[in-house]
């Protein structure tokens, strides 16, 4: 009984491991961060930008999109730089990914390498509830594949 129970753990964790769920990597993601960035440095007020994706069975997918704006700015902004986010992502992926839009001050940048959480002085994690109204405001969200 005790070895059938040991053998059926076994085998859920090859079949796991075989099937790449700890890894979770979608290539759409990706794009949905590069594209966020690209729209995002057209603007004036753009200093810097960059995006991080992680992703993985421990942490579900998470896209962090990264914005160095002047200090004057970050106010007015941030509501352009949510909306391209929104936008970017409603167009680009089907999948659901916890979207943040992060953004920094050029006067206190932040340091390649450093977390910089303490840096942050506008950090907004983006909804996506209204499905139809998004739907009629971006048009129809890709089809799961």
């Amino acid at each position: 009984m005790i070895i059938r129970k040991v053998l059926a753990v076994v085998s859920l964790i090859f079949l796991l491991a075989g099937c790449n769920v700890t890894n979770q990597y979608y290539e759409e993601v990706e794009a949905v961060g590069k594209q966020i960035v690209a729209d995002w440095r057209e603007l004036p007020e753009v200093k810097d930008a960059s995006y991080e994706y992680r992703h993985g069975l421990d942490q579900g997918q998470l896209l962090f999109a990264y914005a160095t704006v002047p200090a004057a700015s970050v106010t007015s902004v941030a509501v352009q730089l949510e909306e391209i986010a929104r936008r970017d992502y409603w167009r680009g992926t089907s999948l659901d990914v916890t979207l943040y839009v992060r953004i920094y001050s050029d006067a206190n940048p932040p340091v390649q390498g450093q977390s910089n959480l303490d840096k942050i002085v506008h950090d907004k994690q983006i909804e996506f509830d209204d499905a139809a109204e998004l739907e009629k405001k971006y048009g129809p969200r890709p089809k799961k594949k």
